[in-house]
C-alpha cells in the first residue's frame, strides 16, 4: 500500500484559511493542501486517493484537559448519569452486580446529586441495599468524590474516629458516624495502605486496580478519545498510576493518542530533584507541566465560592486544597522550574490566589513564552478575566459542564450560577478559548463542547445569561477552533491543529461539515474515521 494518501471530494478544512480542495499526506505528515491538481502535482508516487463522498475533514481534535483511566473507568462502570433518584441508582448497580457476579467490588459513575429527586448524596445505608458483603463505590460525576456502602468503610477502616483530612469531606451523621460520602482529600482513604496517595494536592480516584483492570481501562479511555476524533490530549491528573499506565502503552505499542501529561503538584519536589525544568518526551509522550488544585468541584458543591446563594437558600461554603500560602509557594515553584502550572480554581478568591502567584513569579523571572493555566476557571470576576490577560494566563473550561449543570447553578446561585465559565469575556479580552471535556465529568465530544460555548443553553433548555451585559457565548468559529488550533498552541504544539504542509497528518472525518451546518445540528453530527500521523486509527 501506498505510504502517500490523496483526500478529496468533501470540504477540507486545514484550519488555515477556507476549504481547499485536496489534501496530500505522506509519510505521515501533510505534503500539500490546495487544489486537487496542485495536489497530484506534489505527490512523489502514485497515491491512494480516497473520495471522501461529501464527509468532512478537519484536523484532529485537541483535548487539553481528561483523565484517560478515569474514563475507562466511567465506561466500564453502571452509568448513573441519567438517574433521578437514589431508587434509581441501586436498581442500576443491581444490573451491574448481576452482570458481573465474580466482581469483587461493584462500581458506577456520574451521579449528580441536584438531580436526584431527594437532592441528596446516596449514603452508605442506601448503598447496602445493592449487595453486602461486597463493597460498593460510586463516583460523582465530578470525579471529586465517592459515596460508599458499609462494606467499603469497613474494609478501609472509617469510622467515626477517623479525622476528616485537610482538603478533603467526609459527610456524617449528628453522631459523628461516617455517611458514605467522601470527598476530595478524604478519597485517599479508600485506596489502601499499598494505594496511591494524593493528599491534599487533589481529588484522589485511584482505588485499587489489578494490572489487568488497569490496561484494559487504560485501552477503554483511550478508545473513548479516539472515537471522538480526539488526536492529541492533555492528561490533567498523573500520578504513578497514569506514569505507569501511559508507559506501559508505550512500550507494547498500544499507545494511539498523543499525549501532554500534568503531572500532580504532589510529584513536584521529585521533579525539582531530578531536574527536570522543562517539558521532557517527544511528540508521542511528553510532561507538559503541573497539575495543581486551588479549591473543590462547583457540580459537587465543594468549590470555595465565598458563601454565595440566592433565593435565601443556604449553600456550602467549599474549602480550599492548601493554605493559600502552600498553593501560592507551588505555583512559584513550578514557575522556577520552567514548567506551566495548571491549576485548578473556581471561585474567585481561589482564582485571585493564583494570579497573584503567578504575578510574583513572573517579577522574580519573567519567562516569557512559559504560558500557565488556570484549569476550569468558572467565576472569574471581570478584574481577574483582564488581569489573565496581562499575565499570560489561559482560562481551561469545559462548555459542555454549562449545558448538563447550568440549571442547577442557576437554581443555586442565580444570575451568578449563569456565569459558570463565561467564555464570551475571555474571547473579549483577548484570551484564547480553549474547550475541553473533563473526560469523564463530560464525555468526549469536541463538536458537542462547540455547540455548548456557542449556545449557552442547559439541559433545560434555558440560557446561561446573567442579565444585561455582552452574554458569555463564543462565536461559532471561535468554539470551532478551540477544540483545534488554540489547544493545541497552548501545549505548544505547532505540528497539530492545522493541516498545513510539514504538520502531522492528524485528522478526523465527520458526516457533516461544522462550519457550514446550524447551530442545532451541531450534536446530531458524528465522527467516521479519525486518523494520526497519516493512518486511520478508529473507523466508526
Amino acid at each position: 500500500m501506498s505510504d502517500t494518501t490523496l483526500f478529496r471530494g468533501g470540504p477540507i478544512h486545514t484550519g488555515a484559511g477556507g476549504p481547499v480542495e485536496a489534501l496530500l499526506v505522506r509519510d505521515g505528515r501533510v505534503a500539500a493542501a490546495g487544489t486537487l491538481a496542485r495536489c497530484r502535482d506534489a505527490a512523489t508516487a502514485a497515491p491512494r486517493e480516497i473520495d471522501l463522498e461529501g464527509r468532512a475533514l478537519l484536523p484532529g481534535f485537541v483535548d487539553p484537559h481528561v483523565h484517560v483511566l478515569l474514563t475507562g473507568y466511567a465506561v466500564a462502570a453502571a452509568d448513573l448519569s441519567g438517574a433521578r433518584s437514589v431508587a434509581e441508582i441501586v436498581e442500576a448497580l443491581r444490573a451491574q452486580a448481576r452482570r458481573n457476579p465474580d466482581a469483587a467490588v461493584i462500581s458506577g459513575y456520574g451521579y449528580d446529586q441536584s438531580k436526584l429527586d431527594e437532592r441528596r448524596h446516596p449514603s452508605r445505608y442506601d448503598l447496602d441495599r445493592v449487595d453486602d458483603p461486597r463493597p460498593v463505590h460510586i463516583q460523582h460525576a465530578s470525579g471529586h468524590g465517592y459515596a460508599v456502602n458499609s462494606a467499603a468503610l469497613r474494609r478501609c477502616g472509617i469510622t467515626a474516629g477517623t479525622p476528616t483530612p485537610p482538603g478533603g469531606r467526609i459527610d456524617r451523621s449528628p453522631s459523628g458516624e461516617p455517611l458514605g460520602t467522601l470527598f476530595d482529600a478524604a478519597c485517599d482513604l479508600l485506596t489502601g495502605p499499598d494505594g496511591v496517595k494524593t493528599g491534599n494536592h487533589g481529588p484522589n480516584f485511584h482505588l485499587p486496580l489489578t494490572p489487568q483492570e488497569e490496561r484494559q481501562l487504560f485501552d477503554l479511555g483511550q478508545r473513548a478519545m479516539l472515537r471522538a476524533g480526539i488526536t492529541t490530549i492533555c492528561d490533567a491528573q498523573v500520578t504513578s498510576r497514569e506514569m505507569a499506565a501511559y508507559l506501559s502503552a508505550r512500550d507494547e505499542d498500544r499507545l494511539r493518542l498523543r499525549v501532554h501529561m500534568l503531572a500532580l503538584s504532589s510529584t513536584l519536589e521529585h521533579l525539582e530533584a531530578l531536574g527536570l525544568g522543562a517539558p521532557l518526551g517527544d511528540d508521542r509522550l511528553r510532561l507538559h507541566g503541573v497539575k495543581l488544585y486551588a479549591d473543590g468541584s462547583v457540580i459537587a458543591r465543594t468549590a470555595h465560592l465565598g458563601g454565595r446563594g440566592c433565593c435565601g437558600e443556604p449553600v456550602p461554603d467549599g474549602y480550599l486544597y492548601h493554605d493559600p500560602h502552600e498553593l501560592q509557594e507551588l505555583i512559584v515553584a513550578a514557575h522556577r522550574l520552567g514548567l506551566r502550572a495548571a491549576t485548578h480554581a473556581q471561585g474567585e478568591y481561589p482564582i485571585g490566589l493564583v494570579l497573584d502567584a503567578v504575578e510574583r513569579a513572573r517579577a522574580e523571572r519573567p519567562r516569557p513564552g512559559l504560558v500557565h493555566r488556570i484549569e476550569h476557571c468558572g467565576f472569574p470576576s471581570d478584574e481577574q478575566i483582564e488581569r489573565m490577560a496581562r499575565l499570560d494566563v489561559v482560562p481551561v473550561p469545559q462548555p459542555m459542564q454549562v449545558h448538563l449543570y447550568g440549571d442547577s447553578l442557576m437554581g443555586d446561585y442565580g444570575d451568578y450560577g449563569a456565569r459558570f465559565y463565561p467564555a464570551g469575556s475571555f474571547h473579549r479580552a483577548g484570551l484564547p478559548v480553549v474547550l475541553s471535556s473533563d473526560a469523564p465529568v463530560t464525555m468526549p465530544n469536541p463538536v458537542e463542547a462547540a455547540w455548548a460555548a456557542t449556545s449557552r443553553q442547559t439541559l433545560g433548555g434555558a440560557l446561561a445569561e446573567a442579565s444585561g451585559g455582552p452574554g458569555f457565548a463564543v462565536p461559532h468559529r471561535v468554539a470551532l477552533a478551540g477544540t483545534t488550533s488554540a489547544p493545541a498552541a497552548l501545549l505548544g504544539r505547532r505540528d497539530i491543529g492545522r493541516l498545513t504542509p510539514g504538520a502531522a497528518a492528524d485528522l478526523v472525518l465527520l458526516d457533516a461539515d461544522p462550519t457550514t451546518a446550524e447551530l442545532g445540528g451541531l450534536p446530531g453530527i458524528s465522527v467516521q474515521q479519525t486518523w494520526i500521523a497519516g493512518s486511520p486509527v478508529w473507523t466508526a
